[in-house]
């Protein structure tokens, strides 16, 4: 597969030149130009404020966006040293963010969903938990403390996969398919360098093997909301997702008992 690394060579050759904990944020995109300029600098004023004594880059993971996407990102990294560009020719979510995890070196990588459905405050939470020894950090919309905005629809579908999930993978996390999660160098190099999926259930099967190869986890609440932006449309096409999610839950517990412990 042919991926186009030209646009963020210069930001991670600054990057890895850096003494300071390396903090790479991906954010998988695919048409995504009404938000992705006003999210992009949202993030990094976000960042700058928080975590001024780390290293800081932000890749725009772009899997093969029709729209103005990529004109909009060549324009933000113009503007911002510490914002990067991954272009790949296929589609896929999953692709997307592991490539630009496996194509960089960090200490910390943060994952999320460029609508910033999760409120930003639980980056916080995140990054001082992944520097307290945490291998995986999972922001979930089923804890306690989190507070989730949604239609319906969307919470029934949800909920139906995450019981399916537990029950079937004898799982004990809590939410597999939030897209905030936050991991260190080894899970990179471990886990998510043994994942398969390119799209959305990729989420499901981090989780799950990072869990199966008992790495310490945690579970963090999030403000989460289903859309924060009223003018962008998701494109994902819930009933379609859920029933391609239980076939690939399938697809991993047979696969879980055949490989030996990760």
């Amino acid at each position: 597969m042919v991926i186009l690394y030209r646009y963020i060579r210069i930001t991670r050759l600054k990057f890895l030149k850096s003494n300071k904990m390396k903090i790479l944020i991906a954010l998988p995109v695919y048409n995504e130009e009404i938000v992705l300029a006003k999210n992009v600098k949202t993030v990094l004023e976000f960042c700058q404020q928080n975590f001024s004594q780390d290293q800081l880059q932000i890749i725009i993971a772009d899997n093969k966006s029709t729209d103005s996407t990529a004109v909009i990102a060549k324009q933000l990294i113009g503007q911002m040293p510490a914002v990067g560009y991954l272009y790949l020719p296929t589609k896929g979510k999953g692709l997307a963010w592991r490539q630009a995890f496996l194509a960089n070196q960090a200490d910390y990588y943060v994952v999320m969903d460029v609508d910033l459905a999760v409120d930003l405050s639980a980056l916080k939470t995140m990054i001082a938990d992944l520097k307290q020894g945490y291998d995986l950090v999972i922001g979930s919309r089923y804890l306690a403390d989190s507070l989730v905005r949604r239609s319906l629809y969307r919470d029934l579908a949800s909920k139906v996969y995450r019981y399916f999930v537990r029950w079937i993978l004898a799982s004990k996390i809590s939410d597999f398919q939030c897209g905030f999660k936050g991991l260190n160098n080894s899970t990179k190099e471990k886990i998510l360098s043994q994942t398969i999926d390119e799209g959305f259930f990729l989420d499901t099967e981090l989780s799950t093997l990072a869990e199966k190869a008992g790495l310490k986890i945690k579970e963090i609440p999030v403000d989460w909301e289903e859309a924060r932006d009223l003018k962008r449309k998701s494109t994902v096409n819930v009933f379609e997702t859920t029933v391609d999610y239980l076939s690939k839950v399938w697809q991993l517990r047979r696969r879980l008992k055949k490989q030996p412990r990760l």
